[in-house]
């Protein structure tokens, strides 16, 4: 299949993330993007799937899940807001 050039612009820090993913997956920037456009053209049912029958992975984030604003830091007495962020980290 013939292939066609895709320019892209993006903000330099968008850039970083996708390198730093792409790196964490041992892929190029062209390998990454295209798999994320085939994923995002699978999720909207394009029919496409079964021209490059790539399954679709899961990867679990790292470590626990924030907490949000549930339980926001809140300083004690005598302390520092640093230390009441790592206190509520702990």
């Amino acid at each position: 299949m013939a292939r066609v050039k895709l320019t892209l612009e993006v903000e330099p820090e968008l850039r970083r993330r996708i390198k730093l993913s792409a790196t964490a997956r041992d892929e190029s920037l062209r390998e990454w993007v295209h798999r994320a456009i085939l994923r995002e053209l699978e999720a909207e049912g394009s029919g496409d799937d079964e021209t490059y029958g790539e399954e679709q992975e899961y990867y679990p984030s790292r470590g626990g899940k924030p907490r949000g604003s549930e339980h926001p830091p809140r300083p004690r007495s005598g302390r520092t807001v640093a230390d009441a962020v790592i206190e509520d980290r702990r």
